[in-house]
Protein backbone atom coordinates (compact mmCIF):
# COMPACT_ATOMS: atom_id res chain seq x y z
CA UNK A 1 0.00 0.00 0.00
CA UNK A 2 1.33 3.68 -1.08
CA UNK A 3 1.70 6.02 2.18
CA UNK A 4 -1.22 8.15 2.24
CA UNK A 5 0.87 10.60 2.70
CA UNK A 6 2.45 11.23 -0.28
CA UNK A 7 -1.62 11.73 -2.12
CA UNK A 8 -3.29 14.79 -2.76
CA UNK A 9 -5.33 13.85 0.21
CA UNK A 10 -2.88 13.73 2.63
CA UNK A 11 -0.83 16.69 1.47
CA UNK A 12 -4.51 18.79 2.01
CA UNK A 13 -4.22 16.99 5.66
CA UNK A 14 -0.85 17.95 6.32
CA UNK A 15 -1.53 21.26 5.67
CA UNK A 16 -4.47 21.10 8.05
CA UNK A 17 -1.95 19.88 10.55
CA UNK A 18 -0.35 23.10 10.06
CA UNK A 19 -2.85 25.31 10.43
CA UNK A 20 -3.41 24.17 14.14
CA UNK A 21 -7.10 22.95 13.65
CA UNK A 22 -7.79 23.46 17.48
CA UNK A 23 -6.11 26.72 18.21
CA UNK A 24 -7.85 28.69 20.47
CA UNK A 25 -7.40 32.39 22.69
CA UNK A 26 -6.95 31.34 25.90
CA UNK A 27 -6.65 34.00 28.55
CA UNK A 28 -7.27 32.09 31.79
CA UNK A 29 -4.95 29.32 33.74
CA UNK A 30 -5.71 25.97 33.42
CA UNK A 31 -8.11 24.91 35.72
CA UNK A 32 -6.15 22.05 37.97
CA UNK A 33 -9.61 19.55 37.47
CA UNK A 34 -7.38 17.41 36.91
CA UNK A 35 -3.88 19.32 35.99
CA UNK A 36 -1.29 17.81 33.75
CA UNK A 37 0.33 15.61 35.59
CA UNK A 38 -3.03 14.15 36.74
CA UNK A 39 -4.17 13.80 33.62
CA UNK A 40 -0.54 12.23 32.65
CA UNK A 41 -0.95 9.69 34.95
CA UNK A 42 -4.37 9.32 33.77
CA UNK A 43 -3.37 8.44 30.04
CA UNK A 44 -0.18 6.40 31.46
CA UNK A 45 -2.32 3.83 32.63
CA UNK A 46 -4.72 3.96 29.87
CA UNK A 47 -1.62 2.65 27.57
CA UNK A 48 -1.13 0.03 30.66
CA UNK A 49 -4.40 -1.63 30.61
CA UNK A 50 -5.88 -1.16 27.62
CA UNK A 51 -2.45 -2.15 25.12
CA UNK A 52 -3.16 0.97 23.19
CA UNK A 53 -1.20 4.29 22.44
CA UNK A 54 -2.59 7.29 24.62
CA UNK A 55 -1.54 11.11 23.65
CA UNK A 56 -2.37 13.40 25.94
CA UNK A 57 -2.61 16.71 24.27
CA UNK A 58 -1.79 19.75 26.18
CA UNK A 59 -3.91 22.87 23.44
CA UNK A 60 -2.83 25.49 25.62
CA UNK A 61 1.04 24.72 25.71
CA UNK A 62 0.88 23.30 22.36
CA UNK A 63 2.43 20.15 23.67
CA UNK A 64 1.30 16.38 23.19
CA UNK A 65 2.29 13.61 25.76
CA UNK A 66 2.67 10.06 24.33
CA UNK A 67 2.43 6.81 26.26
CA UNK A 68 3.18 3.61 24.69
CA UNK A 69 2.10 -0.57 24.60
CA UNK A 70 3.13 -2.85 22.09
CA UNK A 71 0.36 -1.64 19.62
CA UNK A 72 3.45 0.49 19.04
CA UNK A 73 5.40 -2.36 17.53
CA UNK A 74 2.84 -3.51 15.59
CA UNK A 75 2.88 0.01 13.58
CA UNK A 76 6.62 0.31 13.46
CA UNK A 77 6.16 2.99 15.44
CA UNK A 78 9.38 4.62 17.34
CA UNK A 79 8.94 4.40 20.55
CA UNK A 80 11.38 7.17 21.58
CA UNK A 81 9.43 9.93 21.37
CA UNK A 82 7.26 10.67 24.22
CA UNK A 83 6.89 14.66 24.56
CA UNK A 84 6.32 16.45 21.30
CA UNK A 85 5.85 20.11 20.70
CA UNK A 86 2.71 19.85 18.88
CA UNK A 87 -1.00 18.70 19.70
CA UNK A 88 -0.72 16.12 16.36
CA UNK A 89 0.59 12.80 16.65
CA UNK A 90 2.09 12.33 13.00
CA UNK A 91 4.37 9.24 13.42
CA UNK A 92 0.59 8.03 13.86
CA UNK A 93 -1.30 9.77 12.04
CA UNK A 94 0.45 9.48 8.91
CA UNK A 95 0.02 5.85 8.46
CA UNK A 96 -3.95 6.25 8.57
CA UNK A 97 -5.78 5.97 5.29
CA UNK A 98 -6.37 9.15 3.47
CA UNK A 99 -10.22 8.84 3.56
CA UNK A 100 -10.28 7.53 7.07
CA UNK A 101 -8.22 10.30 8.62
CA UNK A 102 -10.39 12.81 6.91
CA UNK A 103 -13.48 11.46 8.72
CA UNK A 104 -11.42 10.99 11.59
CA UNK A 105 -10.83 15.25 11.45
CA UNK A 106 -14.72 15.90 10.47
CA UNK A 107 -15.83 14.08 13.58
CA UNK A 108 -13.40 16.10 15.84
CA UNK A 109 -14.74 19.33 14.20
CA UNK A 110 -18.06 18.21 15.22
CA UNK A 111 -16.79 16.96 19.10
CA UNK A 112 -15.05 20.18 19.36
CA UNK A 113 -18.23 22.05 18.07
CA UNK A 114 -20.32 19.74 20.83
CA UNK A 115 -18.00 20.31 23.88
CA UNK A 116 -17.83 24.12 23.17
CA UNK A 117 -21.78 24.34 23.49
CA UNK A 118 -22.01 22.25 26.55
CA UNK A 119 -21.37 23.42 30.00
CA UNK A 120 -17.91 22.49 31.44
CA UNK A 121 -19.22 19.76 33.66
CA UNK A 122 -20.85 18.23 31.32
CA UNK A 123 -17.93 17.69 28.53
CA UNK A 124 -16.93 14.47 30.49
CA UNK A 125 -20.07 12.65 29.67
CA UNK A 126 -18.81 13.06 25.85
CA UNK A 127 -16.74 10.43 23.97
CA UNK A 128 -16.05 10.57 20.11
CA UNK A 129 -15.14 7.08 18.66
CA UNK A 130 -13.80 6.21 15.28
CA UNK A 131 -12.28 2.63 13.90
CA UNK A 132 -9.35 4.06 11.38
CA UNK A 133 -7.54 1.38 8.86
CA UNK A 134 -4.14 1.79 9.75
CA UNK A 135 -1.11 0.78 7.63
CA UNK A 136 0.91 -2.10 9.80
CA UNK A 137 4.55 -2.55 10.36
CA UNK A 138 4.94 -5.13 7.65
CA UNK A 139 2.23 -2.90 5.24
CA UNK A 140 -0.36 -4.75 6.42
CA UNK A 141 -3.68 -3.39 7.50
CA UNK A 142 -4.35 -3.29 11.07
CA UNK A 143 -8.17 -1.77 12.37
CA UNK A 144 -7.77 0.62 15.33
CA UNK A 145 -10.63 1.94 17.62
CA UNK A 146 -9.83 5.69 18.50
CA UNK A 147 -11.14 7.64 21.50
CA UNK A 148 -11.16 11.44 22.07
CA UNK A 149 -12.02 12.43 25.01
CA UNK A 150 -11.96 15.91 26.76
CA UNK A 151 -9.97 16.07 29.82
CA UNK A 152 -10.23 19.71 30.88
CA UNK A 153 -10.57 23.39 30.43
CA UNK A 154 -9.05 26.87 30.91
CA UNK A 155 -10.18 29.24 33.20
CA UNK A 156 -11.78 30.80 30.03
CA UNK A 157 -13.69 27.67 29.24
CA UNK A 158 -11.45 27.22 26.08
CA UNK A 159 -10.88 22.74 26.47
CA UNK A 160 -6.88 22.97 27.66
CA UNK A 161 -6.25 19.00 28.11
CA UNK A 162 -7.98 16.47 25.64
CA UNK A 163 -6.75 12.30 25.65
CA UNK A 164 -6.55 10.53 22.04
CA UNK A 165 -6.75 6.64 22.81
CA UNK A 166 -5.53 3.95 20.31
CA UNK A 167 -6.44 0.24 20.25
CA UNK A 168 -6.15 -2.62 18.25
CA UNK A 169 -9.83 -3.42 17.23
CA UNK A 170 -10.29 -7.09 17.32
CA UNK A 171 -14.12 -7.27 16.99
CA UNK A 172 -15.43 -4.20 15.06
CA UNK A 173 -18.78 -2.84 16.30
CA UNK A 174 -19.01 -0.18 13.74
CA UNK A 175 -18.08 0.64 10.20
CA UNK A 176 -14.23 2.44 9.52
CA UNK A 177 -16.26 5.20 8.19
CA UNK A 178 -18.13 8.23 10.32
CA UNK A 179 -17.78 7.23 13.37
CA UNK A 180 -20.07 8.58 16.69
CA UNK A 181 -20.22 10.52 19.71
CA UNK A 182 -21.66 9.09 22.35
CA UNK A 183 -22.89 10.75 25.85
CA UNK A 184 -22.14 8.02 28.72
CA UNK A 185 -24.56 9.85 31.09
CA UNK A 186 -27.90 9.04 28.69
CA UNK A 187 -26.39 5.73 26.70
CA UNK A 188 -27.67 7.98 23.51
CA UNK A 189 -25.01 8.62 20.79
CA UNK A 190 -25.03 10.46 17.53
CA UNK A 191 -24.02 8.14 14.64
CA UNK A 192 -22.06 9.96 12.17
CA UNK A 193 -21.72 6.74 10.30
CA UNK A 194 -25.34 5.70 9.50
CA UNK A 195 -27.02 9.19 9.79
CA UNK A 196 -26.06 12.62 8.00
CA UNK A 197 -24.49 14.51 10.47
CA UNK A 198 -25.71 18.52 11.07
CA UNK A 199 -23.15 20.35 8.84
CA UNK A 200 -20.04 21.78 10.82
CA UNK A 201 -20.68 24.69 7.79
CA UNK A 202 -23.76 26.37 6.43
CA UNK A 203 -24.35 26.82 2.70
CA UNK A 204 -23.84 30.43 3.07
CA UNK A 205 -20.48 30.02 4.97
CA UNK A 206 -19.12 27.51 2.55
CA UNK A 207 -19.96 29.83 -0.58
CA UNK A 208 -18.25 32.80 1.76
CA UNK A 209 -15.29 30.79 2.08
CA UNK A 210 -15.50 29.59 -1.40
CA UNK A 211 -14.90 33.22 -2.24
CA UNK A 212 -12.35 33.96 0.51
CA UNK A 213 -10.45 30.94 -0.75
CA UNK A 214 -10.47 32.12 -4.56
CA UNK A 215 -8.86 36.00 -3.18
CA UNK A 216 -11.86 37.86 -2.67
CA UNK A 217 -11.71 40.68 -0.16
CA UNK A 218 -14.74 41.07 2.11
CA UNK A 219 -16.30 44.24 0.05
CA UNK A 220 -15.95 42.69 -3.56
CA UNK A 221 -18.02 39.36 -1.91
CA UNK A 222 -20.49 41.72 -0.38
CA UNK A 223 -21.17 43.20 -4.07
CA UNK A 224 -21.08 40.04 -5.30
CA UNK A 225 -23.63 38.49 -2.81
CA UNK A 226 -25.62 41.77 -2.90
CA UNK A 227 -25.17 41.54 0.97
CA UNK A 228 -23.71 44.10 3.45
CA UNK A 229 -20.23 44.22 4.56
CA UNK A 230 -21.47 43.73 8.13
CA UNK A 231 -23.16 40.66 6.98
CA UNK A 232 -19.77 39.56 5.93
CA UNK A 233 -17.71 40.21 7.97
CA UNK A 234 -19.90 38.50 10.44
CA UNK A 235 -20.35 35.71 8.66
CA UNK A 236 -16.20 35.64 8.14
CA UNK A 237 -16.22 35.58 12.18
CA UNK A 238 -18.69 32.85 12.27
CA UNK A 239 -16.77 30.48 9.99
CA UNK A 240 -13.41 31.00 12.19
CA UNK A 241 -15.25 30.01 15.31
CA UNK A 242 -16.34 26.82 13.98
CA UNK A 243 -13.23 25.99 12.49
CA UNK A 244 -11.30 27.18 15.33
CA UNK A 245 -9.10 29.19 12.74
CA UNK A 246 -7.26 32.47 13.61
CA UNK A 247 -7.01 33.92 9.46
CA UNK A 248 -8.58 33.08 6.30
CA UNK A 249 -5.73 30.65 5.39
CA UNK A 250 -5.60 28.56 8.13
CA UNK A 251 -9.70 28.81 7.38
CA UNK A 252 -9.62 27.33 4.22
CA UNK A 253 -6.71 24.78 4.88
CA UNK A 254 -8.94 23.39 7.94
CA UNK A 255 -11.98 23.46 5.24
CA UNK A 256 -10.60 21.43 2.79
CA UNK A 257 -8.46 18.95 4.51
CA UNK A 258 -11.56 18.41 6.61
CA UNK A 259 -13.69 17.99 2.93
CA UNK A 260 -15.90 20.83 3.40
CA UNK A 261 -15.34 22.46 0.49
Amino acid sequence: MVNNSHTSAGTAIRELLDARLLLQPFTGNVRLCPGLEQAKLMAHFYAKFDNCISVLSDLKARKSYIFYSSLAERLGISQQKEEINSIWEDELLRRIYAEDLQQKYRLELQFFKLLNSTETTERYNYEAVINLRVEGRNGQPILLKHRLRYISSAGDGNIALALCLYSADHAPGFPAYGGMIVNHSTGTFLDYSNHPHPPILSKREKEILRLIKQGHRSKEIALRLRLSIHTINRHRQNIFQKLNATSAIEACSIAEAAGLL
